[in-house]
């Protein structure tokens, strides 16, 4: 064998060696979830229970309960602590949905494991119908729909909520089949909504499951004026622009306002927590990056890997949910998302300052004698800014999910809100 046969034979070798390696790596950092199938009980609605899954998945079932956990950002923003409330930290809030329940209630969300305690303690419950359970947890579809549809949507909240024990509110089966634990949608508003945009939820890949199980309740929706059906307005877009268009196009069918303003007499709509259409246009949803990727990371305990569900800010789990892509240090990217929350946080005070402004230059241009002609412009600019102020208040990343979008959309509430104030005030010198 020649010197160059036998450096080729040496080179060859090392590739081998060196490949195999990166293959073995590959194969050790990456497994597949260590998970074996189990039987979950049926009897008395318990496969709908968290209890029933505790000891087949425990490291699953473990994480998860850490959401009973109070914690907080790194970047101050958000978390889980009971009596967090924006009335307090946004005290606009108060001009801005006067005449609203969420004037007497508005706190920062808790952890998952939260979700019945707190619909059945809250200040806004009395007076609510059956759909608000919608999205507190499988009962809903497992019990109710599977047995009579939407029909309990328009009962008493009290008569609905009855019959659910505290195990049964948000847990396992609010994500995952019983039967064979696959990411599952049950939320039927959100298979409708897709539906009519010719989308079988039956074809979604795996990865768009791990968007859509968290989007079917992490989304703009309203209850149908006929029956109290969950409807979510997806029919002309995924922005703020088309969502508030939905409704002016009239096909919400009936609906038209969540309540009269108490100052401005203009008719509002409350939005909510519009997450899955923030981030479906993002630099991360470019990217094939869920929900599921950064708030629900792969951990290890041992030799056994798992998806965290400890449904939590990816600032409290930086090394499994983003230095996994980014290169940059822990610091570094904390640093950049506290930017991004910082700018949102002040942009959006300022446009729901404006907001209240706007509806208080309506209530002094009735004082002064304008009358309801003359205040139908006015009425209708702060109507439409308080949607898209409200649209980035309500949702749950600061801006996180795409800045580019929340500050666009911050950007029309606060012009739409200076325009209102314009327009009352030519109210009122046209009364004169």
């Amino acid at each position: 064998m020649s010197k160059i046969q036998k450096y080729l034979v040496g080179v060859v070798a090392l590739c081998v060696i060196f490949f195999g390696l990166i293959v073995i790596r590959i194969g050790v950092a990456q497994p597949r979830d260590t998970v074996k199938l189990a039987k979950i009980p049926t009897e008395g609605n318990a496969q709908v229970g968290k209890d029933a899954y505790k000891d087949a998945y425990p490291l699953q079932y473990n994480s998860f309960m850490k959401n009973n956990e109070g914690n907080m950002t790194p970047t101050g923003y958000g978390g889980s602590k009971e009596g967090l409330s924006h009335l307090k930290t946004q005290p606009e809030m108060l001009t801005n949905f006067n005449g609203y329940k969420f004037a007497l209630q508005y706190d920062d969300d808790r952890g998952h494991t939260y979700a019945g305690y707190d619909i059945l303690h809250t200040k806004r419950l009395p007076g609510q119908k059956g759909s608000c359970i919608v999205c507190k947890g499988s009962y809903m579809y497992d019990v109710y729909f599977k047995e009579g549809g939407w029909a309990f949507a328009s009962k008493p909240f009290e008569e609905v909520a009855a019959p659910i024990t505290d195990d049964q509110w948000f847990g396992c089966s609010t994500c995952h089949d019983p039967e064979t634990m696959e990411l599952r949608v049950y939320n039927q508003a959100f298979v409708e909504a897709l539906a009519r945009q010719g989308k079988n939820i039956g074809d979604a890949t795996h990865n768009e499951m791990r968007a859509y199980v968290c989007g079917q309740c992490h989304t703009e929706y309203y209850f149908a004026k006929e029956d109290g059906r969950v409807v979510l307005p997806y029919d002309l877009g995924l922005d703020a622009e088309s969502e508030y268009q939905y409704y002016q196009s009239g096909l919400a069918k009936g609906f038209t306002q969540d309540w009269t303003h108490a100052d401005s007499k203009a008719s509002m709509l409350k939005a909510q927590h519009p997450d899955f259409e923030t981030w479906s246009t993002s630099v991360h949803a470019d990217a094939g990056v869920t929900c599921v990727d950064c708030h629900m990371p792969y951990m290890r305990d041992g030799g056994k890997k798992y998806t965290s569900h400890w449904m939590t800010s990816p600032l409290l789990t930086v090394e499994e949910s983003c230095l996994k892509c980014h290169d940059e240090d822990k610091e570094t990217l904390i640093s950049r998302v506290k930017t991004i929350h910082d700018n949102t946080f002040k942009l959006q005070r300022i446009a729901g300052q404006t907001v209240a402004k706007a509806h208080k230059t309506i209530q002094a241009a009735m004082a002064a004698g304008a009358s309801d002609a003359q205040l139908v412009d006015a009425r209708n600019k702060v109507r439409e800014a308080q949607w898209y102020w409200d649209w980035v208040a309500a949702e749950n990343g600061m801006g996180f999910h795409n800045p580019d979008k929340i500050m666009r959309t911050l950007g029309l509430a606060i012009d739409l809100a200076h325009q209102s104030i314009e327009s009352a005030n030519a109210a009122v010198k046209g009364s004169l």
